[in-house]
């Protein structure tokens, strides 16, 4: 594997598809104009396949193209849904959500603890999993809001949100999931999960970086106050000149991601399973993190072997050691913290992220070279 760098954090952002990238190309060159310019046909053209997307996103998830939102990406359609909400009720100023969720979910909730709102964290056990009955216990009058994210970001385990959205919708309780690293990897219908709101990031599922969608299931009760103030585009819940190359891009990947999902899941269940038995085969001493997680994780611990002393003999290949929202901060992952992880162990772990551009030969090469590291350092 000579000079080439193996890409394996997935989880932080993928490589855009080609195919995805020739769709975008006309929108770049030749398709120009504003898409909110209705008197003339460069507006006109430009907002039929703005909508053409958002038909496609619907499409993938079981919603109404009047149910999607474009955004810049999850971080602001997690922002508008927290803090959209909040600002528009009156009675209610209650918010369950989970210690192991995305920082930008975390954050928003610690703004809103700060002006007076009442958020309540739920703990999760040592596979990362919550209980579904403390979230019942936790709920109360004031509660409006449950945000639970899918799949985890950090160690892939995923969240019983279909329970969590029956228990919602009998207590009359706006559910959101985070669902960043959900299409094509599990399966997904909004309907079927009873969702009221869902985020999506188009880079995470080999579409282009700097936008995002937000699922809003239509529903008389939901009003959401703007967090941006303009010409009150999407409906008034977003101003700004929609990037139609950007949005033709990720209705793109939504469409080929979940078409090509079972057929790239059982292909990286595959090369997950090589890894792993590399690693048994070289009588390696590790553990992996989580419980019911998506096949494109490995989130591993190889007890006494600091991460940074793996990264600086890894340098051909790129993976990390949690969210890349939370890397610089010098510190192990809160994540892994909350699992029950020691800083010790927390500081002997990896997350591979495997995409469906990696080949058998790059997961091979990976397992074997850590292999190496790990046996010579034993010796």
């Amino acid at each position: 594997m000579k000079n080439k760098n193996i890409y394996l954090d997935n989880h932080a952002s993928t490589q855009i598809d080609e195919r995805v990238y020739k769709e975008m190309i006309p929108f770049l060159t030749n398709i120009f104009g504003n898409p909110h310019s209705d008197s003339h046909s460069h507006g006109w053209i430009l907002n039929k396949f703005i909508d053409l997307s958002r038909l496609k996103i619907a499409k993938a998830i079981n919603a109404n193209k009047e149910e999607i939102f474009f955004t810049s990406g999850a971080t602001e359609s997690n922002n508008l849904v927290l803090k959209g909400l909040a600002f528009s009720q009156k009675k209610k100023n209650h918010i369950i959500t989970c210690v192991t969720e995305h920082k930008c979910i975390l954050e928003s909730c610690n703004f809103l603890e700060s002006i007076g709102y009442k958020i309540t964290y739920l703990k999760v056990n040592k596979f990362g999993e919550l209980n579904v009955n403390d979230l019942k216990e936790k709920i109360n009058s004031k509660t409006f809001l449950v945000s639970i994210m899918h799949v985890n970001n950090e160690i892939g385990t995923i969240h019983p949100i279909k329970k969590i959205g029956e228990i919602c919708k009998r207590k009359r309780i706006f559910f959101h999931t985070d669902a960043s690293q959900s299409l094509g990897k599990v399966s997904f219908d909004v309907n079927y999960l009873n969702l009221d709101f869902a985020s999506f990031s188009s880079h995470k599922i080999h579409g282009p970086q700097g936008v995002g969608c937000l699922f809003i299931k239509k529903r008389k009760d939901v009003k959401l106050t703007p967090l941006f103030s303009g010409g009150g585009q999407e409906n008034g819940l977003r101003s700004g000149t929609l990037p139609t190359a950007l949005c033709v891009g990720l209705g793109h990947a939504v469409k080929l991601i979940e078409n090509e999902r079972l057929k790239t899941t059982k292909e990286i269940r595959n090369l997950r399973n090589i890894f792993l038995k590399i690693l048994e085969r070289e009588k390696i001493n590790y553990f992996l993190n989580g419980r019911n997680t998506v096949d494109h994780n490995i989130n591993i611990t190889f007890t006494g072997i600091k991460n940074e002393f793996l990264f600086s003999k890894l340098n051909d290949i790129s993976l990390s050691s949690g969210s890349a929202c939370g890397s610089g901060s010098g510190e192990p992952s809160y994540v892994l913290k909350e699992i029950g992880l020691d800083k010790n162990k927390a500081s002997s772990t990896l997350r591979i992220g495997i995409g469906k551009k990696n080949t058998e030969k790059e997961i091979k090469y990976c397992a074997l070279k850590i292999s190496k590291i790990l046996t010579n350092l034993n010796q």
